[in-house]
């Protein structure tokens, strides 16, 4: 996976882990916006990454809300944590 320099700060100062935004990135629900993909780890992707195991689904809680935008060629370019709920 590759990320900008501008990912890479903003992952590492709101606390995301690589192989969550990996998660986020492989079972994430994609949304098209401004010609980037907004991937999000909502409740749906928790229990589809849980599989059942609720001891995992309960670890991968305190990134519910966390997602990563992409470009067209699959570059991450931010990566953030959702702080309002988001309207449609």
């Amino acid at each position: 996976m590759r990320l900008t320099r501008h990912a890479t700060e903003r992952r590492t100062l709101r606390n995301l882990p690589v192989d969550i935004l990996q998660l986020i990135r492989d079972y994430g629900e994609p949304v098209h916006s401004r010609g980037a993909l907004s991937l999000m780890l909502d409740d749906a992707t928790l229990d589809l990454i849980a599989e059942g195991d609720l001891r995992r689904r309960q670890s991968l809680s305190r990134y519910r809300g966390a997602y990563l935008i992409e470009s067209r060629d699959g570059t991450v370019i931010t990566a953030a944590r959702r702080t309002r709920r988001h309207r449609r």
